[in-house]
């Protein structure tokens, strides 16, 4: 009984203990989670735009990260690299573009 009793609370610690992110992990979080939101806005179509997320400014809430991205689009004609601006929800699931 004791044995199941020990088991049971290491299961129910492994499974609730959450993975703190490095601050370059993070970055790469953030970066991806941006990525993804851009590419999805076209319907992955990658032929037309391409984008290069190349660096992450951010600050962390209680529930989302406030963030400024350093991005490169390269399209057929021309590229440009710019600022934009993005609160992304702390589980990476949400993008909200600002600017």
């Amino acid at each position: 009984m004791k044995k199941i009793f020990i088991l049971t609370i290491a299961i129910i610690s492994v499974f609730s203990c959450k993975r703190k992110l490095s601050a370059a992990d993070l970055d790469m979080e953030l970066k991806k989670a941006l990525t993804q939101h851009l590419y999805k806005a076209m319907n992955y179509d990658s032929s037309k735009v391409k984008y290069d997320v190349q660096e992450v400014t951010h600050f962390e809430d209680k529930t989302y990260y406030e963030c400024q991205f350093k991005v490169r689009v390269i399209s057929a004609n021309h590229d440009t690299t710019g600022i934009m601006t993005a609160r992304i929800s702390k589980d990476f699931s949400k993008v909200t573009r600002k600017s």
